[in-house]
């Protein structure tokens, strides 16, 4: 699962005004019919993977966005098709010297395969123009755009629980690409080429549900490069309409949503597209649990969350939002439980830009915790400021106000603390989701 945000990767690629003098680092001439690029700012923004861009300082650590010395940058004068200077952003030289005429620069970013798994493709290009024996200095930023198409396939827990294990879900994308997804893919995504003209998706269910064999597609035929298509497969209870190939009453079905990657919007604001293709906006959803008795219907809610703390100075908690991470926010919380008994289950997820499972690792802490057993993370948790053995408590008091100096620190970045909570009343998905700059 991933949280719907994005930051701006700068690649400030900047050349240096020089003189003919000794004293200056670049003296010396051009040749003949040769223009230079003494001071230009080639500002490149690309969004993150997870949709929505906002500005940033450089990040520090980031495993899934492109590194800005990865990028390659090519000088392609017009009427030629191979450039006529091409550089990797770490190896580029201050002062960049091109031969007289209009010129493309494209920044781009990965391989652009047919398929692969976790590849990004970026792309972006800027024109300007180089005057023989002149300074080209207003060069246009250049806005590099996630240019390949993503899929993801979610296997809803009421089917995971029916189907056979060899069963996968096979993605085509235009005439070429294809992937097969199985219920271990759940946490990855594919990549494919885009190719003009050839933009349909289908992705194919295959396998043994309650021991039935079954084939289900789902098509989609407007596809764009800088989408994320996240398809959910999922068991429909067909009543009295045809059950296809399952005996007993149920179907697999599937829905399509869709993600711009290359918005530019803050807060975020994604685009939905059900199977009636019909839009809607908002904050991103979490996944609602289902009831274990009848997977058909939503699991009652288990518990309440609401901000706590004396907030005298200091920001208060929005717990319908996304909070900016600043040093006047105070990130504290309480969940409370009805039922008797308490807590039966209390998980949190922490699903980060820079917070990777090896930042976390380094901090003593791991993606998936369990507050009810936390085992060898007990002391560490708390001293961050999460409550544990929780096991038959009815309230728990969060206060992470200390753990956001860590996160600020890793650079910009999108973050969510994903709680699943479980009592006698049923299961509860709640969520805390922060920014920080």
């Amino acid at each position: 699962m991933k949280l719907h945000k994005s930051i701006y990767l700068t690649l400030a690629v900047a050349f240096v005004m020089t003189s003919c003098s000794k004293e200056d680092p670049f003296w010396g001439s051009s040749a003949e019919g040769e223009g230079r690029i003494l001071k230009s700012a080639l500002n490149v923004s690309v969004p993150n993977p997870d949709g929505v861009t906002v500005a940033s300082r450089p990040v520090l650590t980031r495993a899934a966005a492109p590194s800005a010395d990865a990028f390659t940058v090519d000088f392609i004068k017009e009427g030629e098709t191979e450039p006529t200077r091409s550089y990797v952003y770490s190896e580029m030289p201050e002062v960049v010297t091109l031969p007289a005429g209009a010129y493309t620069a494209v920044a781009h970013y990965g391989d652009n395969a047919p398929q692969a798994w976790e590849a990004p493709y970026y792309k972006g290009d800027t024109k300007f123009v180089v005057v023989a024996d002149k300074i080209t200095s207003d060069i246009q930023p250049i806005d590099a755009r996630l240019s390949n198409v993503r899929v993801s396939i979610v296997f809803a827990p009421s089917l995971l629980a029916n189907m056979s294990s060899d069963s996968k879900v096979t993605v085509k994308v235009g005439e070429s690409g294809t992937l097969d997804f199985t219920a271990a893919d759940a946490d990855r995504s594919g990549y494919f080429a885009y190719v003009e003209n050839s933009c349909s998706l289908t992705a194919t269910f295959s396998g043994e549900v309650e021991d039935y064999p079954v084939v289900e597609s789902k098509v989609y035929d407007t596809v764009a490069p800088g989408s994320h298509y996240r398809v959910t497969f999922r068991l429909h209870d067909a009543g009295d309409e045809d059950p296809g190939s399952i005996n007993t009453g149920l179907t697999v079905d599937a829905s399509v949503e869709i993600v711009d990657m290359n918005v530019t919007l803050d807060p975020e604001e994604d685009e939905i597209l059900e199977d009636d293709l019909r839009p809607t906006e908002g904050e991103p959803t979490p996944p609602t649990p289902v009831d274990p008795v009848d997977p058909s219907k939503p699991a009652p809610a288990a518990s309440a969350l609401v901000p706590t703390g004396d907030y005298a100075g200091f920001t208060q908690l929005d717990l319908n939002k996304v909070n900016e991470v600043t040093d006047k926010l105070y990130c504290a919380w309480k969940v409370t439980s009805e039922a008797q008994g308490g807590f039966t289950k209390f998980d949190v997820e922490i699903i980060s830009d820079t917070l990777t499972p090896d930042e976390l690792d380094g901090v003593g802490l791991q993606k998936d915790l369990d507050l009810i057993n936390p085992g060898q993370f007990e002391e560490t948790l708390a001293g961050l400021g999460f409550p544990v053995n929780l096991g038959g408590q009815n309230s728990a008091e969060f206060d992470i106000t200390g753990f956001l100096s860590l996160m600020s620190i890793l650079g910009p970045g999108n973050h969510e603390f994903r709680l699943t909570v479980a009592d006698a009343n049923g299961t509860s998905i709640i969520s805390v989701r922060l920014h920080t700059n």
